[in-house]
């Protein structure tokens, strides 16, 4: 059954021109109980864009109702891309616009694990009490140290309930990069379809600093876990989280 009503993106506010994309998105179709698109096997057109094997698995088995819409947590900038995907559906996507020079420094003083939760909680501004079915870390957790990736875990843990799934790029080994200089560099992301991603740009200058394996996450992350991880051509790992 088909459900008309609008989807809306919610935003930080005051952040200059992060806040462009953010506001009322045009009413599309309920979103499918069951998500049966197959990965994109054709060569990408849009520039940047690349196949996600793992987002339609995120994204099977919810439902949207006139009632409790989709709701979705994308810790990166707006993008159009996604939200001109999830307008689509009934569709509530909280959008954190993170920006790297935001987060935690890599060299700082304070080791207070409270501290950070609260930096976090400032940070996201998330609205008290609310629940999210999918978190888009993209590539957030790889700009973070152990201690930001618990913090940052801990904030978001009521967030989430048992069915939420999350999506997140990892390293498949990141040993040998003890001084973190990798050649991983931090990208913006954006959901064109359900298996078709794209990468716009983000700071070709700026390196993910942090970079986590599928293994290591698991040792940090509170509620979630990895489920499933695919190699890119790139190097990084597509991932898949379900809730422990």
């Amino acid at each position: 059954m088909l459900h008309p009503p609008a989807t809306t993106a919610s935003h930080r506010p005051g952040q200059g021109p992060r806040d462009i994309a953010a506001g009322h998105v045009d009413p599309g179709r309920a979103f499918p109980a069951t998500m049966t698109t197959r990965p994109e096997t054709s060569r990408p057109e849009a520039p940047g864009s690349f196949p996600s094997q793992l987002l339609p698995t995120v994204l099977d088995g919810f439902a949207a109702s006139p009632q409790q819409p989709l709701r979705v947590l994308d810790l990166g900038p707006a993008s159009g891309a996604t939200i001109g995907f999830f307008g689509q559906f009934r569709c509530l996507l909280h959008v954190c616009a993170l920006h790297p020079d935001e987060l935690p420094p890599q060299d700082r003083d304070e080791t207070d694990p409270r501290v950070l939760e609260a930096h976090f909680y400032q940070l996201l501004d998330l609205p008290a009490g609310s629940q999210f079915d999918i978190c888009l870390y993209w590539d957030f957790l790889n700009h973070l140290d152990d201690d930001g990736v618990r913090a940052l875990s801990r904030v978001l843990r009521p967030h989430f309930h048992s069915a939420t799934r999350g999506h997140c790029f990892a390293i498949l080994n990141n040993r040998g990069n003890q001084n973190r200089g990798s050649l991983f560099r931090h990208q913006n992301y954006g959901v064109l379809t359900a298996n078709l991603l794209r990468a716009t740009g983000g700071d070709e200058n700026r390196l993910l600093s942090h970079p986590h394996s599928p293994s290591r996450l698991n040792d940090l992350l509170y509620e979630l876990e990895v489920h499933r991880s695919v190699l890119r051509p790139d190097g990084r790992l597509e991932v898949l989280l379900h809730t422990l």
